[in-house]
């Protein structure tokens, strides 16, 4: 009898930097926060922790830009290998494809999609990702059986955070309405061996160090979040599992405000 808890979906990062600069990036990768690379036994690892007591629905390698891990390819085989009924994806801005000429065949092998964002509209932009899709379809082409989606992430793109004097402020909402709105409600976290309900909680840290943000008394609610630990016991990983908006929501976004970022190959001051 299989006794591990369902669960939507479940997120690693296979990299914390990127190559782009979207402008209010869910996971803060428009800040370049510092994070070294997770290697394979550090993913085994983590995995390990969970893949028995956990059944995601999707489990997704992501970033930051995962395509700067140089163990991208031994990475989705060893998801495979944990997650064996789940469906693998590789979320992906698509820039380094070019690096990883056998990346096919493994995602072929794997029963991994790969999922490609665009994240905008900028000439300078369109023109280098226009490059990437004539990639990806010449393995769409050669590879019978590869699955690969264009996101076009830059639709529906929102405010996640407010910026005063240059640094990111929290909204100050009803937990239930912004949970209602949020994109990244179902975005699992596994980081550090622990379960974060989203990316914003998993990698606040990061950002708090990266741009100084110790004596903002504004976000004390995300710095007072607790991640689930190995140890939780199957009640307390349920209770995590079911609960839908938590305090900390109150400090993200009740609206859909839209937002349209700035050229994300260019580095600029937030607005």
């Amino acid at each position: 009898m299989d006794r591990r808890l369902p669960l939507p979906a479940l997120e690693y990062h296979v990299a914390h930097g990127c190559n782009l600069s979207c402008q209010q990036c869910s996971h803060y990768s428009n800040f370049h926060v510092a994070g070294s690379l997770p290697t394979v036994d550090e993913a085994d690892a983590d995995y390990s922790k969970w893949s028995h007591r956990l059944r995601p629905k999707r489990f997704a390698l992501l970033g930051g830009e995962p395509l700067l891990n140089p163990q991208l390819i031994e990475h989705i085989q060893l998801a495979r290998k944990h997650w064996s009924d789940s469906n693998l994806m590789l979320v992906t801005n698509g820039f380094f494809l070019h690096r990883f000429p056998e990346l096919p065949k493994v995602l072929v092998d794997t029963n991994c999609r790969l999922e490609v964002s665009q994240h905008g509209t900028h000439d300078d932009y369109v023109k280098r990702f226009r490059e990437v899709k004539r990639l990806v379809w010449r393995w769409r082409e050669e590879h019978p059986g590869i699955q690969i989606k264009i996101r076009q992430s830059h639709r529906g793109w929102m405010r996640q955070y407010n910026v005063e004097n240059g640094k990111p402020m929290p909204f100050d909402s009803k937990p239930d309405a912004a949970f209602k709105v949020c994109m990244q409600k179902t975005c699992t976290q596994l980081y550090r061996g622990m379960l974060w309900k989203c990316p914003a909680l998993a990698y606040f840290a990061q950002l708090e160090a990266k741009l100084n943000l110790r004596d903002l008394p504004q976000w004390q609610l995300f710095r007072d979040y607790k991640a689930i630990t190995p140890d939780a016991t199957d009640d307390e990983l349920r209770k995590f599992i079911e609960t839908k908006a938590i305090p900390q929501c109150g400090l993200c976004p009740s609206n859909r405000t839209k937002f349209t970022h700035p050229n994300p190959l260019q580095r600029s001051v937030l607005p």
